[in-house]
C-alpha cells in the first residue's frame, strides 16, 4: 500500500545448540585428584531481514536488470565445537598446585541467500549471496601456585602458554562493487603464541586487616567481526593486531562482625587494545580498531555495614581514568580523494590523549537490604557517569550520566507439600528514570565539514516482573 514500516515480523534469531560433555573427576587420595571433560557443541542458526529498495547489484547470485526492489534475505551459519580440558591438583596443608591444559577445535560456515525478491520468480533467485569459513584452534597449557609461606602471608602465581591459530576464507556479506572483487574478500591466516604469567602476594594482619598486590600479562586474540568487518574503518586490507595488558593491582580489606571496607587500587596499561569506534555492522555488533597506547586506571571502594539482624546497608564505587595516547581522529572525507575503499581520503584531528569510548569515570551503586522472618526487601540504586561512545570526546555522541533504582520483594513461607514457597516481585526502575544505556554513531566529513549521526537506546521505564519459586 505504499507504507513502509521499520520491523518485519519474521525477523527473529533461530538458533539450535546441542551440547555433549563426558565429564571424569577422580580423587587418588588426600592430596590428588585429577579432572578431565571431552565435549562437541553443535550449533545451527539464522535470522532473516526485510530490506527495503535495496540495491540489487549488491546481491552477486542476482542476473536482472531490476536496479532496487524489497526483498528478504537469510543470513546462515553452522558451527562445530569440539576439544578436551583436563587438569590435576595437589593440596597439601601449606601449598595447593594446579596444572592441565586444553585443546579445542572450532569451524563454522556463514552464508547468505535471498527467499524472495519483489519482481523476481523463485527459481531465479537461488544461490548463496556471500559464502564464508572459518577454522580456528585454540590450546593453552597452564601451571598455578598458592603457597602459604608463613602466617598471615600467602604467595600466588600462575603461568600460561597459549596458542591460537585462525583461517578464516571466502567473501564476507560487504559489497564494495570493486572490478572483479564485487564482495569484500576474507583471507586470514593467523597464529599467536601468547605467555601470560601472573604473581602476587596476600598479607593478613590480625584478624581483620589484609593487603594484596598482583601483577599479570594478559593477551588475547582479535574476534572473527575484527577481522571480517575491519575494511569499513581502514585504508588498506591490514588485519588487526592481537592486544596486550599489563595489570597493576593493590589493595586493601578490613574485615569485622559489622562492617567491612574495601579499597582496590589498578592501573591497566595497553598495548593495541581493540577499543570500540562507535560504529557497527549491519548486524549491530560493534566495530573495534586498534590503538597503539592507551591505559586505564583508578580505585575501586566497597563498604558494608550489617546495622541490626534484619538491616544492611553497603555501597560500592569505582573513579577511572581511561585514556587513549597520541589518538588521531579520522573520518572519510566524500570531498578529497585517497584510498578509502579506492575513491575517497581522510578528514584527521591530532587529539593526543583522549577518552576511551564507553568508559564513565564514576560508577556507583548503594543498596539497603531488609530481612525479617519470611519478608525480604532490596532497594538498589546505581549511578553511571555521562560516557562517549566515540573516541574523540564528541558532545554529539554522548551518553548523559543516569541514576537507575530497582526495588526487589520477596516473602518465603512453608506448606505442608513444599519445603518453601518464594513470592518475588522486581520492580525496575522505580522512579521511572528516562536514560539510554547504549548507543552508537559514526561521522563523515565533506571537504573537511564533520557530519555526525548518532542512534540511542533508550530503556524501559518503570516495569514489574513477578515470580514464584517452589522448593521440595
Amino acid at each position: 500500500d505504499g507504507a513502509h514500516v521499520g520491523y518485519y515480523d519474521d525477523q527473529t534469531d533461530n538458533y539450535l545448540q546441542i551440547n555433549n560433555q563426558l565429564i571424569l573427576n577422580h580423587r587418588f587420595n588426600d592430596r590428588w585428584a585429577l579432572n578431565a571433560t571431552a565435549f562437541y557443541t553443535y550449533g545451527y542458526g539464522y535470522y532473516k531481514q526485510y530490506k527495503d529498495d535495496a540495491e540489487l547489484a549488491e546481491y552477486v547470485n542476482l542476473d536482472t536488470e531490476i536496479q532496487e526492489a524489497d526483498l528478504i534475505r537469510e543470513k546462515i551459519m553452522r558451527n562445530h565445537l569440539g576439544g578436551l580440558n583436563a587438569s590435576a591438583s595437589y593440596t597439601s596443608r601449606a601449598l595447593d598446585l594446579n596444572f592441565g591444559g586444553s585443546w579445542s577445535y572450532y569451524t563454522c560456515p556463514h552464508w547468505g541467500e535471498l527467499d524472495w525478491v519483489d519482481g523476481m520468480d523463485a527459481g531465479a533467485i537461488g544461490g548463496r549471496w556471500y559464502d564464508n569459513d572459518v577454522d580456528k584452534q585454540d590450546a593453552n597449557l597452564f601451571a598455578r601456585a598458592n603457597w602459604q609461606a608463613a602466617h598471615g602471608l600467602r604467595l600466588f602465581a600462575d603461568i600460561q602458554y597459549r596458542y591460537v591459530r585462525y583461517e578464516a576464507w571466502g567473501t564476507n556479506d560487504n559489497y564494495i562493487g570493486q572490478e572483479g572483487m564485487p564482495m569484500q574478500p576474507i583471507d586470514v591466516d593467523k597464529t599467536y603464541h601468547f605467555f601470560n604469567p601472573r604473581a602476587g602476594v596476600s598479607y593478613r594482619l590480625g584478624e581483620r586487616n589484609s593487603f594484596f598486590f598482583s601483577f599479570a600479562v594478559a593477551q588475547k586474540e582479535p574476534t572473527r567481526g575484527d577481522f571480517t568487518d575491519r575494511y569499513m574503518f581502514t585504508a588498506d586490507y591490514t588485519y588487526p593486531s592481537s592486544e596486550k595488558l599489563y595489570d597493576w593491582e593493590l589493595g586493601y580489606q578490613y574485615t569485622a562482625p559489622r562492617l567491612s571496607l574495601g579499597v582496590n587500587f589498578y592501573y591497566m596499561k595497553y598495548k593495541d587494545q581493540l577499543v570500540p569506534t562507535g560504529r557497527i555492522n549491519d548486524g549491530y555488533d560493534a566495530l573495534n580498531d586498534n590503538v597503539p597506547d592507551s591505559y586505564r586506571r583508578g580505585v575501586e571502594l566497597s563498604a558494608s555495614w550489617r546495622a541490626t539482624g534484619w538491616f544492611t546497608v553497603g555501597a560500592n564505587a569505582t573513579f577511572s581514568q581511561n585514556r587513549i595516547e597520541n589518538y588521531t581522529h579520522r573520518v572519510v572525507d566524500y570531498g578529497l580523494t585517497g584510498d578509502v575503499a579506492g575513491y575517497y581520503g581522510y578528514h584527521t584531528v591530532e587529539m593526543g590523549t583522549t577518552r576511551l569510548s564507553y568508559s564513565p569515570k564514576t560508577i556507583a551503586a548503594l543498596f539497603l537490604d531488609f530481612h525479617h522472618k519470611g519478608f525480604e526487601a532490596v532497594f538498589h540504586t546505581q549511578y553511571v557517569s555521562k560516557q562517549y561512545f566515540t573516541n574523540y570526546e564528541n558532545p554529539n555522541m554522548m551518553l548523559d550520566a543516569y541514576c537507575v533504582t530497582n526495588l526487589n520483594l520477596a516473602y518465603t513461607f512453608r506448606t505442608r507439600s513444599a519445603r518453601s514457597v518464594r513470592l518475588g516481585l522486581m520492580v525496575n526502575n522505580l522512579f521511572n528514570t528516562e536514560y539510554e544505556s547504549n548507543g552508537y554513531g559514526w561521522s563523515e566529513a565533506y571537504e573537511g565539514t564533520q557530519t555526525d549521526h548518532a542512534f540511542y537506546f533508550p530503556q524501559a521505564p518503570l516495569n514489574v516482573l513477578a515470580n514464584v519459586t517452589v522448593k521440595f
